[in-house]
């Protein structure tokens, strides 16, 4: 197995693995559980309660008292990958099995749970600002630590939360427009193992890993910063259109790296200072309302995110401190994502002043194209199937229930050598409590 690494001992990188749990690539949609209901149909336009403030800024000027939501969903995925060759096909996944690894991963991604926040308040008559807290991009996976393809999986964590104030004002009955800027806070962490590389890496360096050796691990954290804009189009009290822009944010993760790149410059068991960039990428929306009678409303959107930012994945070091095959590199991965686009219809039936119900569906395309597809993010297209309900207890006070099914594709890929086939599914639960003061 002596090609095997030959690209990189273990530079693989902060694999940032979506699987099937999120929108495509590793972006996160719940920002809204009443949203979660209808696919994220309509999200910069509908403005049903305060957490329209993480789509659509404009939208703030629906409101003429203060708004409060305040939820909180739940992401159970059943995801899982499968090596079935190592070494461009030369060991099978037979003899894999044979020296002791494991070949199928399942239930590699945990269960996640992402709160949200949102706050609306009307200064005057045009004028409103508001504050929400969301999470737009984050991940968990968990391999096992025998995985033949461990320098590719591994486990990986990565949260980000975003701290977004916003600002709206009302030109006239038809126009609004908002703007906001975000502080947004991102933690990794990755740990790797040797897996099928182990004889590969002790012979290059002369250590004594076994299939399970932790072979590089990175944990560090840091802030970036962004901004959005946004306009609303109330054509009349039953029709309105709703566009919104969040720019792409870099945030330089800043912490610590052990592993082979250390062991290659003579720091064997040491962790060093280093930093990762980790690019996040702009995003358009455009959605629609249209209340058609007293009961039945339907809404659509139209996302656009700007993955051509993420192209690879670096973590660097002073010179003397990692050596990956680069002086001061300690892990390098080309990612080469392309823009993607989500597509959402959905529908809310009113029955009574109490209740009303929800459904929708989305297509999310893959921002990752089936040669660039690797063990550490198998991403692929999507379809959600979304319900939802709100029960509405008085004037001010609220409660959504949301619901969804994602269906991902089975897709193969390849990476260092390892073929492999990876698909899942996820289920997805949300409560969200609403409050008008």
């Amino acid at each position: 197995m002596s090609s095997l690494f030959e690209k990189s001992l273990v530079a693989t990188s902060l694999s940032l693995l979506a699987v099937q749990a999120h929108s495509a690539g590793f972006q996160v949609s719940e920002t809204s559980v009443s949203g979660l209901g209808r696919a994220f149909a309509g999200e910069a336009a509908i403005a049903d309660n305060a957490a329209v403030g993480a789509r659509n800024a404009a939208a703030l000027t629906r409101f003429n008292t203060t708004a409060f939501s305040g939820g909180l969903s739940i992401i159970d995925p059943d995801v899982h990958a499968d090596v079935q060759s190592a070494n461009n096909g030369a060991v099978p996944k037979a003899t894999l099995e044979a020296l002791g690894m494991s070949t199928e991963a399942k239930d590699i991604a945990p269960t996640e749970y992402v709160p949200s926040f949102h706050l609306i308040h009307p200064i005057d008559d045009k004028l409103a600002v508001g504050f929400s807290a969301f999470s737009n991009f984050g991940l968990s996976t968990e391999y096992p630590k025998d995985f033949a393809a461990g320098v590719g999986a591994g486990d990986t964590a990565l949260v980000t939360m975003n701290f977004n104030p916003n600002i709206a004002y009302k030109i006239n009955e038809q126009w609004s427009i908002g703007a906001g800027i975000s502080a947004i806070y991102a933690d990794a962490e990755l740990n790797r193992f040797a897996g099928a590389a182990a004889s590969n890496l002790n012979t290059k360096l002369g250590t004594s890993y076994t299939a399970t050796s932790r072979v590089a691990h990175l944990k560090g954290d840091g802030w970036g910063f962004g901004w959005n804009l946004g306009v609303l189009w109330e054509l009349d009290e039953d029709n309105r259109f709703g566009l919104s822009y969040r720019s792409k944010s870099d945030i330089t993760l800043e912490g610590d790296y052990e592993g082979t790149s250390t062991i290659a410059v003579g720091k064997s068991g040491q962790s060093v200072a280093g930093e990762l960039e980790l690019n996040l990428p702009e995003v358009i929306e455009f959605s629609g309302f249209h209340q058609l009678n007293q009961q039945i409303a339907l809404h659509y959107s139209a996302m656009y995110t700007g993955w051509d930012s993420f192209q690879e994945l670096k973590a660097t070091s002073s010179a003397s401190n990692c050596n990956d095959g680069t002086a001061g590199q300690c892990l390098q991965k080309d990612e080469n994502w392309d823009d993607s686009w989500r597509y959402s219809l959905g529908a809310t039936y009113t029955l009574d002043k109490h209740w009303a119900f929800r459904a929708g569906y989305a297509y999310d395309e893959s921002p990752v194209s089936a040669e660039d597809r690797t063990l550490s993010i198998p991403d692929s297209d999507r379809h959600w199937w979304s319900l939802g309900t709100t029960y509405t207890a008085n004037d001010n006070l609220s409660i959504d229930a949301g619901f969804a099914y994602l269906d991902g594709d089975q897709v193969d890929g390849s990476e260092d050598g390892f073929a492999f086939s990876a698909g899942g599914d996820a289920y997805i639960y949300g409560l969200q409590l609403n409050y008008l003061f």
